[in-house]
């Protein structure tokens, strides 16, 4: 998944990296930790935990379905930054208008994510925050 730059601590800002974790019994997962968290070996940096890549695939759909639910309210914004001066808010707004056209979704696509999603932070408390290039940003818990 090329999301490396897009996952983001709430805690210390910086950029969460992937990991491969293997339990006892062999299963393998990928998991998704703060790059701070052991920056010097053996020596816990960030106190912000991991999370699980399929935490972080749940909470991007449950976001844009959100968007999608909520396109109506969007909408007035978007036509509102589609008059800007600023050409790349203008360009994403015509963009958004676009996409959520489009029915809910139920699977992940790197490419679609990666037309869409500015960030995702990652709190201690467990919750996740979705921010959107169009400047919109859902809560999920």
């Amino acid at each position: 998944m090329i999301i490396a730059s897009k996952i983001i601590c709430g805690n210390c800002n910086k950029p969460y990296s992937r990991k491969g974790w293997q339990s006892r019994n062999g299963e393998t997962r990928s998991i998704w930790q703060c790059s701070e968290r052991y920056k010097v070996k053996g020596i816990q940096g960030c106190t912000n935990r991991h999370t699980d890549e399929e935490t972080l695939v749940k909470a991007f759909l449950m976001a844009w379905n959100a968007v999608l639910d909520n396109r109506e309210a969007c909408l007035e914004k978007w036509n509102t930054q589609k008059e800007s001066d600023n050409l790349l808010e203008a360009y994403r707004a015509e963009q958004f208008i676009e996409y959520t056209e489009d029915t809910p979704v139920d699977n992940f696509e790197t490419d679609f994510m990666l037309k869409v999603l500015d960030h995702i932070k990652v709190f201690e408390d467990g919750m996740i925050e979705v921010t959107f290039l169009d400047g919109t940003t859902i809560e999920c818990r």
